[in-house]
């Protein structure tokens, strides 16, 4: 019997033809499309390549490179064959590398460039299970020069390019033109699709494996939530190696969805919407916060009888959005006024932002209510969801025309949720994962009487609409014994004009401080629309004005909090936290214990004086 994944996609093929499967861009060209059955074609090709050199059952396989259509192809191919597929970060330390290819036991690998393949032939000095590093990007010099400078006989079968890859699938489609049919025939849906691999804020990556029932079960559940059809055009950004874009991304596209659009980087968002204008795009709170900034500073700079009707326009949108929330009918009064502000504001703010663009979902870490809330108000649905990589991303989501801002909605429909006597949230339903990959003392301690534990707080309302209060294991207690959830406060100081990071302290301690970090375009410009002195970034750091219209910020917006939740002194940090220096996972998550001791210096700073110079503690204003 076919079943799972890969036979989804072959049939979602078969079925829209030569419809648009693929959008995507080869270095600085315009947008090239593949139909779905070329691209089934290619990954036929893909998959019996994969056969040839020794992928069967059971067999892992990495693909450790950025998003493109071979990445998407890679993966499905090695579904294909019963294999798992083992996604990787580009931007993974050299560590977690080698733990990830040494556990998984990879056999083939999947690079994007010479500069990851020279990590893994680094890595494979340990990893024996490696046979083929494939280059997706082929460098401008033959394999054979590379092969040299990388220390490999010039005869080496190591390093191949994907094209041979292709080939060899050519060749043995002739030989066996059944092989790939009799391949998915037998794929069981308790089978492992795929190993990902969760980033941790602490400890070693432990390997979360999921079957086809997992992720098919999963989106049964989404299509009965947020049905998508033929015509729904996705715009991908977000890491393939990610569950949240790699399930309801790529593997909600391939079964149910109509084409998959490349962008070419978080940077070129906004002209790859007007390019593609998808329909759909799923976000992470730190792009969705960027995007909101850019359009209030746009708003901001409006002249005043403009700015007036913008404002107005985008208060009516939000009244809509409480009212529908709270299951009531629009009285004829708000329903005028928001025919009145959809037609001379609303519509007009939409076209600009993407003119197709009906849906956002945002997922990965807690969002802030403003942004949600804006995006809603001016007719484009935002949901806010919920889940972890060990429930197959989504386990809550809100509901299309029933948004209740500051919450992550309900459950999927086959998910059970219950709050333990400690407020963590416990779930059970077919698509929770059974297990971390030969981590049996990890896999145990997930669990407590089959719910899964997710190690975050949380409660729900009378319509069972879950509100995330935070991470068990980043609770504050202050000296006076008060429980402070961090991860709520800096959702709000995100809020604040420019604020790009914030990371609350206060363990221990009488008071909150925190470190924040800023946009450092919009901030230079709101600087220089004050006529503020300042000639560089350095400078405007230093600006009592700037510290002065945070303070500020940021006490209108700590009405909201009880008086121990409030921060108290705040210091500006002269670059963003990242992932290169090891401040944030490769999922973006901030590392707190990393980020408290890499600027203890700073933190203590704050609980002795009001005004610190961040810069001047961590080593001046640039790393």
């Amino acid at each position: 019997m076919k079943q799972g994944l890969a036979y989804k996609f072959f049939e979602r093929a078969q079925l829209l033809g030569d419809r648009v499967a693929v959008r995507y861009k080869e270095q600085k060209s315009p947008y090239k499309t593949m139909s779905w059955t070329d691209y089934s074609a290619l990954v036929k090709e893909m998959a019996l390549g994969l056969a040839a050199v020794g992928v069967d059952s059971g067999s892992s396989v990495a693909i450790f490179s950025a998003n493109s259509i071979y990445w998407v192809a890679a993966d499905i191919a090695t579904i294909c064959n019963g294999g798992i597929s083992v996604p990787i970060y580009p931007t993974s330390s050299q560590s977690d590398i080698q733990y990830i290819l040494e556990n998984s036991a990879a056999q083939i690998v999947f690079v994007q460039n010479e500069e990851l393949c020279r990590k893994v032939l680094t890595a494979r000095a340990q990893s024996a299970t490696i046979t083929k590093i494939v280059l997706l990007n082929l460098p401008k010099k033959s394999l054979t020069e590379l092969a040299q400078e990388l220390g490999l006989p010039a005869d080496q079968t190591l390093i191949v390019g994907v094209e041979e890859i292709l080939a060899l699938g050519r060749e043995l489609t002739k030989e066996n033109p059944n092989l790939l049919d009799e391949r998915l025939e037998r794929t069981e849906l308790s089978d492992l699709a795929t190993i990902i691999y969760t980033s941790g804020t602490t400890g070693t990556p432990k390997g979360a494996g999921l079957t086809h029932n997992n992720i098919l079960s999963l989106i049964d559940s989404v299509k009965l939530t947020i049905p998508v059809d033929e015509n729904t055009v996705y715009l991908n950004y977000l890491p393939l190696s990610h569950v949240f874009e790699r399930v309801c991304g790529e593997f909600y596209w391939m079964t149910c969805a109509g084409e998959y659009a490349f962008a070419e980087s978080i940077e070129a968002m906004g002209k790859n919407l007007a390019e593609t204008q998808p329909t759909m795009i799923l976000v992470v709170p730190r792009v969705l916060d960027r995007i909101y900034s850019k359009v209030r500073i746009g708003i901001e700079g409006a002249s005043g009888r403009r700015k007036k009707l913008i404002n107005w326009s985008i208060s009516v949108g939000k009244d809509v959005v409480r009212t529908r929330a709270e299951s009531q009918n629009l009285s004829l009064l708000l329903q005028l006024k928001h025919w009145i502000a959809e037609k001379l504001v609303l519509g007009k703010l939409r076209e600009k932002i993407g003119p197709r663009l009906n849906l956002v979902v945002s997922g990965g870490a807690p969002a802030s209510a403003e942004p949600i809330e804006f995006f809603n108000a001016i007719g484009i649905d935002t949901l806010e969801g919920y889940g972890l990589t060990e429930t197959t991303a989504p386990a809550c989501v809100n509901r299309r025309g029933k948004v209740k801002i500051g919450t992550v909605g309900p459950t999927l429909p086959s998910i059970d949720l219950k709050i333990g006597e400690d407020g963590e949230i416990l779930l059970k339903g077919p698509s929770i994962f059974s297990g971390y990959f030969k981590n049996e003392e990890a896999t145990a301690d997930a669990f407590e009487d089959g719910w899964f534990k997710t190690g975050d707080i949380g409660e729900t309302d009378n319509d069972g609409y879950l509100k995330i209060t935070d991470r068990k294991k980043d609770l504050i207690v202050n000296s006076a014994g008060k429980n402070i959830a961090p991860q709520r406060i800096e959702a709000i100081l995100k809020t604040v004009p420019f604020v790009s990071q914030a990371v609350v302290f206060g363990d221990k301690q009488k008071a909150l401080v925190a470190l924040l970090t800023l946009d450092e375009l919009a901030a230079t410009e709101y600087g220089h629309e004050q006529n503020w002195e300042f000639n560089s970034y350095a400078e405007l750091l230093k600006e009592p004005k700037l510290n002065q219209f945070l303070r500020k910020e940021i006490q209108s917006r700590s009405g909201q909090l009880a008086d121990y939740e409030v921060v108290k002194r705040f210091a500006v940090l002269p670059y963003e936290l990242s992932v290169d220096e090891g401040e944030l996972t490769a999922t973006l998550k901030i590392k707190r214990n990393v980020v408290a001791v890499k600027y203890k210096s700073v933190i203590e700073a704050l609980y002795k004086d009001e005004n610190v110079d961040a810069a001047a503690l961590v080593g001046g204003p640039k790393r």
